[in-house]
């Protein structure tokens, strides 16, 4: 017999349910929680592979920065929770990051992001003329924000007074955007 027809079999007795919980957990799952995200056959060896990967792929960042640092606690913690887990399900209730397949949609994710951060090169300050163009984006929307009013007080941030630049309100009465003219270029 194989897993499902087994399951099966004890799932019809009343009084194999407890049998039938147990056995279910040692199989793979027939189907996640979530649509469109397809069951991952033996997704313990295929996720710890995975963060293998990571850890070797992120390689290419300097140490120093904490984007590679946290990569590499993650993956890191991953790695020893499959190895202390008995099950998916065992695994998934450790780790409290949902289903095991988003953790792998996550870690290829981060896979695929790895080679582009190395290649802009993140970490470093921008210089020069980008600099530049930064520094103008956040004066301007600094100036919009302001030229509104008011700004929306968050609060998931705990913040015991009000800001000297941003007035606060829980329910604000926004004026309209106008964007601020752009800046004359130099000749």
């Amino acid at each position: 017999l194989d897993c499902l027809e087994l399951l099966g079999a004890f799932a019809q007795s009343a009084a194999m349910g407890l049998f039938f919980r147990a056995t279910r957990q040692l199989c793979t799952k027939v189907q996640t929680r979530l649509v469109g995200l397809e069951v991952v056959p033996d997704a313990l060896p295929v996720l710890s592979a995975l963060c293998s990967q990571q850890l070797e792929a992120v390689k290419v960042l300097p140490p120093s920065i904490p984007y590679r640092k946290d990569l590499e606690k993650f993956s890191n913690f991953l790695l020893s929770t499959i190895g202390e887990s008995k099950s998916i399900a065992d695994f998934e209730a450790k780790a409290g990051l949902g289903e095991v397949e988003e953790v792998i949609v996550m870690v290829e994710t981060e896979l695929t992001l790895i080679p582009k951060y190395a290649e802009w090169r993140a970490w470093e300050e921008p210089t020069g003329a980008e600099k530049a163009r930064l520094d103008l984006n956040k004066t301007l929307i600094l100036e919009s924000l302001k030229d509104r009013g008011t700004a929306i007080r968050r609060l998931d941030i705990p913040m015991a007074d009000a800001s000297v630049d941003f007035p606060v309100a829980i329910a604000p009465t926004l004026k309209p955007y106008i964007p601020p003219p752009a800046p004359e270029q130099a000749k």
